[in-house]
Formats: structure tokens, sequence, C-alpha cells
């Protein structure tokens, strides 16, 4: 990064940060805790609601388009993908604000003017807050220079920046204390009483053997009439457990996909055109402007990258090539590639140097700060002052426009692979020798540059790349839109769209089954917004025209609707079935089995044998050889059973007959108090989590925006 960039990117970001922090003061007072309807009320339009409480549309999209602007003024592009996940935090940020406001208004919680502003002026401040009045020097909370900017700035009107901080900064400050008093009264409830921590110490370090006769749910086929699991079974057993069968609402679909990638013709046809401009760019003496009047996609970079850094592909057919030749065309990604080399020389691929910026235009807003003639005067007088053996690192400090090196004198470290340097800076430190001196002129000012050392000498070449993008035709859209079309036009219902797929293999049928109402993709798609809300805004049975998404067309059809509530049996049947059906198998073994007299007799009668297992530990599920068994774990140290056949066992894997054998327990173990303490640690560090997530399970929480167009 140029040095008088990095100046602007850091007092950009500071002059933002202060100005939006000033007008807290404002906000404190009127905006934010004063408000007497809360920040949901105003329009009908809803985004959704939660418990009955509607959040305002526009409200939604406005928070959402400011904090796309904020994005935008810092140079990020806005992706339909960024969109999408912004709004999933803008959503997520008010169904939590709105639930832990809702709880603690019936808790009687607070967080009032008088805490934020304790807050904000001391120092358990915010990060994002303290920050920007940290003094670079101490690294010390400048509390008095806070104050003292509410005091200057608190008197804006502006209301756009007054929404905005309000939005961006002040309500998530406030919410995260009033999250944090709401969750400390969990964490801070955390108890482990001594006796439980006794208790679960000695469970945790007892061991039990045992002899048992195991018969597998295997032995019966499950084809056998009698473990037929029904769909009323089914449902009987989803009602008795609605809380793990709950669903929300979504969609299955089918669908075709039409790939409009480039053609093998596009890619011939791109090929010959860049190989058209051979001689012209052989010939080219501006290579910087033939670069952009061609719309390369690769910028000219004028300066040196060593040939051990390249990473591009044809690298080692570059670096073999002469000086003035080019090669190509060649495949560099999606692009086809000229490359020009333009020169060679041997350079450091590191350079440690320290400068004095005495600069001629404002690294803020790029205006004229001090005459071309004055700067240069005053750099020649710093140049004669060093070399006279004035304290280099004293006049950095006292007149170097550069904030960033001048409280480390003026010192920076600089790789060859940092290629957006000034030209002229770049090319004295990377190219001089180490102890040469100079004033240099670059587009930011005057720089005293000294070159301390450099390191890592190696051959740098200069390439210009011309770059054209493989894009797919006209010709080659139109094809694939007009078969997709086709497509659509004869699968005008789902019979049909089934059918069709049947009989031509052209037509690969995909599946996309529980798309959400929030969901932004669909598969390998990518994404996909508008389709999603295609497919909620249309019935069962409806076939889409083609849809283009990225390269591809796609039609679709609706294959079944889930509303929201408790899945139906054909839903749940993969997961509950396997639980019924054992279920049975289990009684058929245990009706097979009768009342056994001793597991001898029992294997006996059934061609099997009596096992044994030791070292069963209490504290542990997993019995060695039968795997996750916690029902066998449990009878093992039954007491009831203490010489005895215990009740028979329906397991995971089968049916177990055990006897007990012997109880006992293994040295070593943590103390109780240990235990303790790292029980109540963990209590704590769910508590977090565990607040919050309560509240999600016991609200109500509709999510409306897709109706509303987002």
């Amino acid at each position: 990064m140029s040095i008088i960039q990095s100046i602007r990117d850091r007092a950009a970001v500071l002059v933002f940060a202060i100005i939006a922090i000033s007008l807290i003061g404002f906000l404190v007072q009127d905006a934010f805790i004063g408000r007497s309807k809360g920040i949901f009320s105003g329009n009908k339009t809803e985004a959704g609601s939660v418990n009955g409480k509607a959040i305002d549309i526009n409200e939604y999209s406005q928070r959402l388009k400011s904090i796309e602007d904020n994005y935008q003024q810092r140079g990020m592009a806005i992706t339909d993908d960024m969109r999408q996940r912004l709004g999933e935090q803008i959503w997520s940020g008010y169904v939590e604000q709105t639930l832990v406001e809702e709880e603690c208004e019936k808790l009687g919680l607070r967080f009032t003017p008088k805490e934020l502003g304790t807050l904000l002026f001391s120092d358990d401040a915010p990060q994002e807050f303290k920050q920007q009045f940290t003094d670079p020097k101490t690294g010390i909370y400048n509390v008095d220079a806070a104050r003292e900017a509410f005091r200057n700035l608190q008197k804006s009107k502006n209301a756009d920046q007054l929404k905005a901080v309000n939005d961006q900064l002040l309500e998530p400050i406030a919410i995260n204390e009033l999250r944090a008093k709401y969750i400390s009264l969990f964490s801070g409830g955390a108890y482990v009483p001594k006796w439980m921590a006794e208790k679960m110490n000695a469970d945790n370090t007892s061991l039990a053997s045992v002899n048992y006769v195991a018969t597998s749910y295997s032995t019966i086929s499950d084809s056998l009439a009698s473990v037929k699991v029904s769909d009323a079974e089914i449902n009987d057993y989803i009602q008795a457990h609605k809380d793990e069968f709950k669903q929300e609402r979504a969609r299955n679909i089918s669908y075709v996909v039409f790939d409009a990638a480039p053609s093998g013709t596009d890619s011939a046809r791109l090929y010959q055109q860049v190989a058209n401009m051979r001689s012209e760019f052989a010939q080219a003496t501006d290579n910087k402007a033939f670069l952009s009047r061609n719309g390369s996609t690769i910028e000219f970079l004028d300066g040196f990258v060593l040939k051990s850094k390249m990473q591009m592909s044809s690298k080692d057919s570059i670096i073999a090539l002469p000086v003035g030749s080019i090669f190509g065309p060649y495949l560099d990604g999606s692009n086809y590639v000229l490359a020009k080399k333009i020169e060679i020389r041997q350079m450091p691929d590191s350079v440690k140097c320290r400068h004095i910026l005495i600069a001629t235009v404002d690294p803020n807003s790029g205006q004229p700060v001090r005459p071309d003639s004055i700067a240069l005067k005053k750099a020649d007088s710093i140049a004669t002052a060093v070399q006279g053996g004035a304290d280099f690192k004293a006049l950095a400090a006292s007149f170097s426009d550069d904030e960033g090196s001048k409280e480390r004198g003026g010192e920076y470290d600089f790789a060859s692979t940092q290629t957006n340097l000034a030209h002229n800076f770049s090319e004295f430190v990377f190219f001089g020798k180490p102890g040469d001196k100079k004033v240099v002129k670059t587009e930011f000012g005057y720089h005293y540059i000294e070159i301390i050392s450099q390191k890592n000498f190696d051959q740098g070449m200069k390439v210009a790349y011309l770059a054209k993008p493989l894009t797919t035709s006209k010709e080659t859209d139109d094809s694939v839109s007009a078969a997709a079309t086709q497509f659509a036009a004869k699968s005008r219902d789902l019979k049909s769209f089934d059918a069709n797929t049947l009989q031509n293999r052209t037509y690969v049928k995909r599946l996309g089954d529980d798309i959400k109402s929030s969901d932004y993709t669909i598969g390998s798609l990518g994404g996909s917004r508008s389709l999603v809300r295609w497919i909620f805004d249309n019935k069962v049975g409806t076939v889409s025209e083609p849809f283009n998404v990225g390269d591809k067309y796609v039609v679709v059809a609706i294959t079944r609707a889930k509303e929201e509530g408790t899945q139906a049996a054909s839903d749940a049947r993969n997961l509950v079935e396997p639980i019924l059906r054992n279920r049975k198998k289990a009684a058929e073994i245990i009706k097979k089995m009768g009342t056994p007299t001793s597991l001898d007799a029992l294997a006996a009668a059934n061609q099997n044998r009596v096992l044994t297992a030791d070292s069963i530990s209490f504290g542990n599920p997993f019995v060695p050889q039968l795997g996750n068994e916690p029902r066998v774990v449990g009878a093992a140290f039954d007491k009831n059973f203490a010489g005895k056949i215990a009740t028979p066992i329906a397991g995971n894997s089968g049916v177990f007959y055990i006897q007990p054998q012997e109880i006992g327990s293994r040295a070593g173990g943590s103390s109780a108090d240990v235990m303790r303490r790292n029980m109540e640690m963990q209590l704590k560090q769910t508590a977090s989590y565990s607040a919050t997530q309560a509240l999600h399970l016991a609200a109500k929480i509709e999510d409306k925006r897709l109706e509303a167009g987002f």
C-alpha cells in the first residue's frame, strides 16, 4: 500500500468514527433510551414478527441500505450474496433484541442513560468505541478526549447520520449490555453442591463387570409382518415427541439445468481474437494505454516481480522469453492472455528504509496543503540537516506528514510483493543501494529517503498482460435459452415434467428438498433469491419458465409444500421407523426367550453363548465389544440385580440378558473440589447460549421478508 494511501485510509476511518461517535451524546438523550414506542413502531408493513411484535419492513430496509452504503463508502462491492448475509444478520439482530428486551421488561431489568454514559467514558468502554480515543503513543484510552468530542459535535442535526449511528453503534452497545445483564442472572446463579460433585466423582471412577447373552435385532428379518411399522404408529410416536419433530415452512422441487457456459466455439473465437492482437501489442510503446484501450482485465503494473514470486500459469515460458517478446495466447483461469516481457533487472525481495514526507496534498481530501516549491525547499532543508548530523527520528516526529511511520522514526520494511507503492518511491528503494540518500518526488509530495538495507537479490521482471475474459456468446446463450424454453413449453405440469425427464436423457432431473423462504441458494446453483421467491409464490405442481441463474438456465417444478408445524409420517419415517421396528423385534425376542433360570441355560437353548464385559465405566455409555449401550451400563451398576439375571434390556443393537458380577472403583479421578469448580465454570460458559436459546425455542417468530420482496 502506498504510504499516503495508508494515511488516507486510517484518517478516513478515524474521521468517520469521530463524527459517528460524537453524535452518540445527542442520541443517548433523545433517540435511544428515551424512545417511547420502540424502534419497531411506525408503518404496518411487516418484515415479520416476534411474539406478535411487528418488525417494520421500512426500518429493516433502511438499516440494510445504511450498512450497504457504509461498505460502499469504504470501497467494498456489495454482491447479492453479501446483501443476503447482511440481511440475515440484521434479521437475527432484530429477533435477538426483541426477545431480550421483552424478557428483561418482564424481569424489570433496564440499561439506563446514566449507565450508558458511565460505560462509554470509562476504561470498560466497548472496544469499537474506545479505540477511536486511544493515544497511539501510550495505548491509553483518553476519556477527556472522548468527552470533548461529544461536547464539540453534540449539536449535529443531521437526521440520517443520527439514525445510522443509532442503528449501527449505539443500539448494539445498549442491547449487548442489556443482554449481559440478563445472562448474568444465569451465570451468576451457577452452583454445584459439594455432595453432587462427590457423587459424580465416585460414579465416574466406578467400574463393573457382567456376564451376558445378547441377541441382535438383525436375527429377525425386517420383512416379517409382525415388525412392520404403520403410518399410524409413526404418527403416534411423533405426537408423543412433538418437540423433536418440528418443521419450518419449506418447499421441495425438481429442476433441470441447461448449462450456458462458454462453448468450444466461443473459446476458439476468443483465442483467435487475442492472437490477432499480438502484432499490435508487440509494437505498442505505451503498454498501459494499450491495455486500457483494449479492455484488459489485468491492469498494467509499472513495476517488477521477482521470478521466484511469479505465480501465473505458463510462468516458466514467460520467464524464458527474451525482452520485447510475447507469449500466448494461453488460458489462465477464465481469460485468454498475451504476456509481453518488457524489462529484466536485479532486485531485492525486501528493503528496509526510512523517510520523511513533506506533503503537497492533504491525505484526506486530496486538496493542496502547500506549494510545490515550498515543499521541495523544506525537504531539501531536512536532507541537509540529516546529512549534517541532525537526529533523523526527531526530525521525522516533528516534520513528517506520514502519520503511519513518524512515531517509529520514519522506518518501513517493504517486500517486493507490495506493488502499490508510489512508483518513484519504489524505484528508488528497490533499485538504489544501501546507504543511498535522496529527495524523491511522488504524487503525494517530497520524501527524503535513506535506504538502510536490502536482502535476497533475484531477477525482477516487468511484464504486461493483455487478458480478455472468456464469456458466453450471444449465439450460445440464445441456443441454450431456446432449449430451456422448449423444455418448459412441453412440461407445463408436474406429470409432463417427470415424463419428459424420463424419456429424454438430455434432461437430467435434480432434486431440491427443504428449501426455506429465507434461503438464497438452491443446491449448487449459486445465488438465486428470485427463484426462491417464485417457488414460494406458486402452488405445488407449477412449472416455471426458464430462470437465468449465473451461467445456467433452470426450469423448476414445485413438488411439495411443507407448512410450519409438525412433520408428517412420511418425512419422519426414516428416523422413527428403525426405533419402532426394533421395539417390535425386542418384544419378539423377549417372548421367544421366556424367563431364563440361568444365562448358561438361556445360551444353550438359543444356540448362543455367555460372554463377559468387564471394566464398564458408569460415566461412559460405551461398552467394549457392545458399542453405545447406556441401558446395559445402568443395569450393570443396579444393586437390585446383584447375583441374579436382570430384566431383559432392549438396547440399541439388540436384547441383552445380563448378570452383574462385580462393582468396584479405579484409582485416580479428580478431587471433588476440582470437579465442582469445573462443573460451575462449564455452567457459566453455557449460560450465554442456553439463556437466549431458550427464548428462541419458546418464541413465535414469523419471517415475512419473502412476501415483502426481500
